[in-house]
């Protein structure tokens, strides 16, 4: 059995892509020396203290990672106006968590990303740069092959944002600002294009029920990667893995990926 650690959680600040302070938690073992660290991004409309982010973080802080989890702007305890995020700004602020990772700490191993966290965790993974150079693999949960994805989930906003309108969408009950250029940016953005040179090692897991991502999401990401590529499904979890078996499957699973 895994030995478990006590852990901490540190709470920090760092700043983001529109210099906007974005709210963080380092967490990490307590009588070791992290084994390595890691980057988690949690979903679209999500924060860092949802169930899926949360849970995975701390379960990898005590199994000895330090894990640095945050909120994009306009959301949790971040800076900024939701309205003016976009998937490119998403990319770009797990490149700034990198940075101030590799800054204070050391620099990030893997990159783990829910949903549209994991397809912008990618997206900063194939794009590179000195933050991430010691990047040795990424773990998509349940994420969209495509960021365009999202606006399936737009419903009767999307009138008014092709219009070139502003509007609002509501996710678990919860209305959200959009603007125009939110659409514009997810619908210009091509991953197999952006991922065409990437050889970097990939785990993609998928959760057996969802009912937001379907199963080939999954296997896109798959045939988009020229590294090398493993693919898992947690069987009837939803999207959020938010039943305790399935988030013990997934974290077990990470655990192996990294350790491999």
């Amino acid at each position: 059995m895994q030995e478990k650690f006590k852990i901490q959680t540190r709470k920090i600040q760092f700043p983001g892509f529109s210099g906007a302070q974005l709210a963080a938690s380092l967490d990490f073992p307590v009588s070791v020396t992290p084994r390595q660290y890691v980057i988690v991004s949690h979903c679209f409309t999500c924060t860092k203290q949802t169930l899926t982010t949360a849970r995975l973080s701390r379960g990898l802080a005590q199994a000895g990672y330090g894990v640095l989890r945050f909120d994009f702007g306009g959301l949790g305890g971040s800076e900024g106006e939701f309205a003016n995020t976009h998937f490119r700004s998403m990319v770009q602020d797990i490149k700034c968590a990198a940075n101030w990772l590799a800054s204070y700490y050391e620099p990030a191993s893997c990159l783990i990303g829910h949903s549209m966290g994991g397809t912008a965790s990618l997206a900063a993974a194939c794009d590179g740069g000195e933050s991430l150079a010691h990047l040795k693999s990424v773990v998509t949960l349940a994420s969209p092959a495509e960021p365009a994805h999202v606006l399936h989930h737009f419903g009767g906003a999307m009138q008014k944002l092709l219009k070139g309108e502003n509007a609002e969408i509501s996710v678990a009950g919860r209305n959200y600002p959009v603007n125009p250029g939110f659409v514009k940016d997810v619908q210009s953005y091509d991953m197999a294009a952006q991922m065409q040179a990437c050889e970097m090692p990939l785990l993609a897991i998928r959760a057996g029920s969802d009912e937001l991502i379907g199963p080939q999401s999954a296997e896109q990401i798959q045939t988009y990667s020229k590294g090398v590529t493993a693919l898992y499904q947690v069987d009837n979890a939803d999207h959020l893995f938010s039943d305790r078996n399935h988030a013990q499957q997934l974290l077990s699973k990470v655990l192996n990926w990294l350790e491999s």
